[in-house]
């Protein structure tokens, strides 16, 4: 590898996080400045707001490091590595579409099961961690937490 070739892949991977670190930095200020739509229940100490808000500061955090101190041995992805976050990021923003319509419970399993399949989980251990993950999480949100989620259609529990 020359000289040259090593320069280009570190230029490229200061841009890589910088770029990264915009993309976050967005997601994180979207994030605080939604949360506050949120409506809580009345006399409910903690509202549904607080979790993202708490999520976006160390997000917003990590984002200006990004973008402040890029890393110079980073490269940048190969073309299935991107390919595998731009699938990601999509399914994440088709979820969100669907979680309202189809409730938490189907809408987090069928997002689960293909987050984990695209990252390389064949379609056994994928279902099997599909399901645990989302009865996990429906239990942690809506009875450690108390933090009400949209329902399946139909069925008000």
């Amino acid at each position: 590898m020359s000289e040259q070739d090593i320069f280009t892949e570190r230029v490229s991977g200061v841009i890589g996080d910088r770029i990264a670190g915009a993309v976050l930095l967005v997601l994180a200020v979207f994030a605080w400045w939604y949360s506050y739509t949120f409506t809580t229940g009345f006399m409910q100490p903690v509202g549904p707001g607080v979790f993202p808000r708490l999520v976006s500061v160390p997000l917003g955090a990590f984002s200006l490091y990004l973008i402040l101190r890029p890393g110079l041995n980073q490269r940048w992805p190969h073309r299935a590595a991107l390919l595998r976050q731009a699938g990601a990021l999509l399914l994440l923003g088709v979820y969100a579409a669907f979680l309202k319509p189809w409730g938490f419970l189907p809408a987090s399993l069928i997002a689960l099961i293909l987050l984990i399949r695209l990252f390389g989980a064949d379609w056994k251990p994928s279902l099997v961690s599909g399901v645990i993950l989302t009865l996990g999480l429906y239990l942690l949100f809506e009875f450690a937490l108390g933090m009400p989620l949209p329902d399946i259609p139909g069925l008000n529990w």
